[in-house]
């Protein structure tokens, strides 16, 4: 078995308001990650490029959380709202 079929398997065996915790958790992980990235860049270039990113995944963070507010979604391990 490949690992795209062992993905796509385990990907089957979750349910959708999982995988969409699960996507709002690594947007947090990588809004942080870029977020500190930001702060020891000097070159003018990769700032800008760093704040385009922030901003991509600030957008795709919302849109997630829209879904899961509208889907009444919960969190046992972090709360997802920021609240």
């Amino acid at each position: 078995m490949t690992v795209t079929e062992i993905r796509f398997k385990k990907r089957n065996e979750k349910s959708d308001d999982q995988l969409l915790l699960e996507e709002l958790h690594r947007l947090h992980r990588d809004l942080d990650h870029a977020y500190n990235c930001f702060e020891l860049l000097s070159d003018g270039d990769l700032v800008e490029a760093t704040i385009y990113e922030i901003e991509a995944l600030k957008a795709r963070y919302r849109h997630l959380l829209c879904l899961a507010k509208q889907r009444n979604i919960q969190s046992e391990t972090r709360d997802i709202y920021g609240c």
